[in-house]
């Protein structure tokens, strides 16, 4: 395959490789010191734009490998979205700004650069004693198993006898269930008999299998309802809740593991380079960049765009995309966030024995919960995810008015807003319209020539750095077999 354009079946094939050998190659790399030991079949000069987790991980696994890498980051910091903010809290409190957990199983890949690092994971109770906002009113979990409060909501009684024995977040699995067996290649949506999904929302699926409105206004989605199947079938498919209640995040931040990737790589690494231009052709491709308010110029085999595709297009690229790749750079849809962070004087939340998870879904405030609890303090912080924009008084305002109490205890709000991040400001990707997957898989992860594409949006599930690392390694083993 060398000098010649990775094709749609080698993509596919090279993405089932990556995930099944990436934990055997790195789980056992315990040694951060350790100097590569795969040799390459030819070294390749190789461009990374951007210096997220993706684009890190790519050039990390790239380097192991023999070949020459150097990362343009456009930001003073690595690490993109996954970012870890230590001012202005106290006592050595510290909140991850972007980022959350991870789960096991799942994050496989990512688990083996945990154990390559030596780096710590710990339990995250987030998604413990969860309390959930509906309708204005405060419901824990043992509330939502009562059929006769899920009656009330207007659900009907094939999903009042489903949640009376399963929590209140699988609600979906019951109209998931009987199209999950029909997916087999976590690569391949189409051509299991259920293309004709792709043409309805997620909304309509579940009036079609007698979803009562209740359920439609908790569960639905505007989104294509063969992507909302795909997605619930990768998880089953890797032995993945819906929405896992027992997830991890990495002790100091997560962040700690981006800062490992970069104290690897080393001067391979360079911070305020954002990239102007991007040539390409047969043979290689040329970039252009600024650096230190200077022009310059870098050609190399390979680029690997580890940017968002909302930065992306901004670049100008000679030649143009292809008309389906600019649909994918132009048309693919994002969110953007931001996370409210509360500092109080104490853990209240202990004292009065109620929990601080809470799910909102309010504009200003959508989830809250604890964090730091490490931390030799007797100071709490919670954190939470809202829209991009949020004011730091409209999100506490949001929690006063809904918390059953002791919110008078936080001395300090602060928010984290993406959306305000010149260059990350686009977060996750957000489901396709009907009818869209198709013009957007498996295009969106596919190379175009010389040029391929790792990210949070480049992988089969968006799933921040569970897609980030395993576009990466498909891309890094894509590039060393060519």
């Amino acid at each position: 395959m060398t000098g010649q354009a990775i094709g749609r079946r080698d993509v596919l094939k090279l993405a089932g490789a990556a995930v099944l050998a990436g934990p055997l190659r790195t789980a056992g790399a315990a040694d951060a010191g350790a100097e590569p030991t795969t040799p390459a079949r030819r070294p390749k000069k190789v461009i990374v734009a951007g210096g997220g987790i993706g684009g890190l991980c790519c050039a990390h696994e790239l380097t192991k490998r023999g070949h020459d890498v150097t990362v343009l980051e456009a930001a003073g910091r690595t690490g993109g979205h996954v970012r870890t903010i230590r001012d202005p809290l106290p006592d050595g409190l510290y909140v991850d700004g972007g980022a959350e957990h991870f789960t096991r199983p799942g994050y496989e890949l990512f688990w083996g650069h945990v154990a390559e690092f030596n780096l710590t994971a710990r339990p995250y109770h987030r998604r413990e004693n969860m309390l959930r906002l509906i309708g204005g009113k405060m419901y824990t979990e043992e509330m939502l198993a009562d059929p006769r409060v899920l009656a009330a909501f207007g659900l009907n009684q094939r999903e009042v006898d489903f949640l009376s024995h399963e929590p209140w977040w699988n609600l979906a699995s019951l109209y998931f269930k009987p199209y999950l067996d029909s997916f087999h290649d976590e690569y391949r949506p189409f051509d299991v008999g259920l293309d004709h999904l792709d043409q309805i929302s997620f909304n309509d699926l579940l009036e079609k299998d007698g979803a009562s409105a209740a359920a439609i206004g908790l569960i639905g989605s505007r989104g294509s309802a063969l992507q909302a199947v795909w997605h619930a079938a990768l998880l089953k498919l890797r032995g993945v809740p819906l929405f896992p209640p027992h997830v991890f995040r990495l002790e100091g931040g997560n962040q700690s593991l981006p800062d490992a990737f970069t104290k690897r790589l080393a001067d391979r690494v360079r911070l305020g380079c954002p990239v102007t231009g991007i040539e390409r052709g047969d043979a290689g491709v040329r970039v252009r960049y600024r650096e230190a308010g200077r022009e310059q110029t870098m050609e190399g085999d390979y680029l690997v765009s580890a940017m968002s595709l909302v930065k992306l297009r901004e670049v100008p690229v000679t030649p143009a995309w292809p008309q389906e790749r600019a649909h994918v750079v132009q048309g693919f849809p994002y969110y953007t966030a931001s996370r409210p962070v509360f500092r109080s004087r104490t853990r209240f939340w202990e004292a009065q024995r109620t929990s601080p998870n809470i799910v909102f879904d309010q504009p200003a405030l959508e989830h809250v919960w604890r964090m730091a609890d490490e931390v030799d303090t007797g100071r709490g912080l919670l954190v939470g995810t809202a829209g991009g924009f949020t004011a730091a008084d409209d999100a506490l305002g949001t929690f006063r008015r809904y918390y059953p109490g002791g919110p008078d205890d936080i001395e300090q709000a602060f928010v984290i807003d993406w959306a305000r991040d010149p260059w990350a400001m686009a977060c996750e990707p957000v489901s396709y319209g009907p009818g869209q997957l198709h013009r957007f898989w498996p295009r969106v992860i596919e190379p175009e020539g010389r040029v391929h594409f790792v990210g949070a949006y480049a992988d089969n599930l968006n799933w921040g750095m569970e897609a980030a690392t395993r576009s990466a390694h498909r891309v890094a083993a894509a590039i060393d077999a060519a």
